[in-house]
């Protein structure tokens, strides 16, 4: 059986404490009304998202830590997100949303690939009590300077509230129209937030601005902020 079968397994058999020390999955478990699935990039999970974790666990939402590549054996690379098992993660979204609490996914960049292509293997009630929010999603299949990129087929997302977050600085930032656009056509409620004077990664990167780092540590709001906002959608 594979590993994230046990995973989903181990959810229900109360064994979160066990799971608690590997590096690829983590919960931060809260008693308040709100799940977030927190699904890594690949580039795996920075010190300031495990706090951020932390502290919204903290001020009540519990969150469920993956990082899909390492729970899988895959190459950190755009190819090996690809690569992730749809319905082992779909299956994570349906044991979330068996849990009663309000479930919002999160996912940075290329992670966005999985977790949509999850979000469509669901029925479109299911999809409907779902809120996603995409970190500068990397959907491209080729992305040139000065051209029109073009998407990965991410399946039908009828019913899925979405919302993208686009870092300023990004080189992908003229492109958030045509995803925006192509999330649409799938059948998904978007809107978006640019954020001002930050780039992809600002968390992590090394040579951060002084700002970066003070939004990195405020990353917990963000993410509160954010799951206000799909709430009220």
């Amino acid at each position: 059986m594979r590993f994230f079968k046990l995973l989903l397994l181990s959810l229900w058999a109360v064994a979160l404490g066990a799971r608690a020390e590997l590096p690829d999955y983590q919960v931060f478990p809260a008693k308040g009304t709100q799940l977030l699935l927190w699904v890594a990039s690949e580039r795996g999970r920075a010190e300031p998202e495990m706090q951020a974790a932390r502290k919204l666990a903290a001020r009540g939402v519990e969150v469920w830590s993956l990082d899909p590549l390492g729970a899988f054996f895959l190459p950190q690379l755009s190819r090996g997100m690809d690569a992730v098992p749809q319905q082992d993660l779909a299956d994570w979204l349906r044991a979330a949303l068996a849990s009663g609490k309000r479930v919002t996914v999160y996912a940075v960049a290329r992670a966005a690939v999985p977790v949509l292509r999850a979000a469509a293997l669901l029925d479109q009630a299911q999809r409907k009590r779902l809120g996603v929010v995409l970190m500068y999603p990397n959907l491209y299949t080729v992305a040139e300077p000065l051209a029109t990129p073009d998407y990965l087929d991410v399946g039908a997302l009828t019913g899925l509230r979405v919302r993208v977050l686009q870092p300023r600085r990004s080189a992908a930032t003229p492109w958030l129209p045509g995803l925006v656009a192509h999330l649409k056509s799938r059948g998904a409620r978007v809107d978006y937030a640019i954020l001002e004077n930050l780039r992809e990664g600002y968390w992590a990167r090394e040579t951060p601005t002084e700002f970066e780092v003070a939004e990195g540590q405020r990353m917990d709001g963000l993410l509160l902020r954010e799951l206000k906002i799909l709430g009220r959608k």
